[in-house]
């Protein structure tokens, strides 16, 4: 189990700071990274390269609203996880009042998670 949570938080981390993703934003390279820690390297390194491939990014970075939601999601769960060990309770992030789901589904245009019923 440790080893999957391992695997994930090595997915929805930025390659600047370490931490998960805080405001994720995507270069035309399909890298991301937190939105303030790609501007302080390129304002550092004095370009606009990737700081993983190198590669000069002719475009400004897109926010990436699904890796958002699931670096949100993953620390709100790292966040309930600990809190669950102090005091034997789940939290559950309910999206709909009729079906007392998890969020499993984003939808991109108003950028949130929905129900999937």
């Amino acid at each position: 189990m440790a080893e999957k949570i391992a695997l994930v938080e090595s997915f929805l981390s930025c390659h600047v700071c370490s931490e998960t993703f805080r405001d994720p934003v995507s270069l035309g390279c399909n890298h991301s990274f937190c939105s303030s820690c790609l501007q302080t390297f390129w304002e550092q390194s004095k370009n606009k390269n990737c700081p993983i491939c190198k590669r000069k990014s002719s475009k400004d970075p897109v926010g990436n609203f699904a890796l958002k939601e699931l670096s949100d999601s993953f620390a709100e769960r790292q966040k309930a996880g600990s809190s669950e060990t102090e005091k034997g309770e789940k939290k559950v992030e309910v999206v709909c009042s009729k079906h007392p789901e998890e969020p499993r589904l984003f939808c991109m245009d108003e950028e949130r998670a929905v129900c999937p019923f």
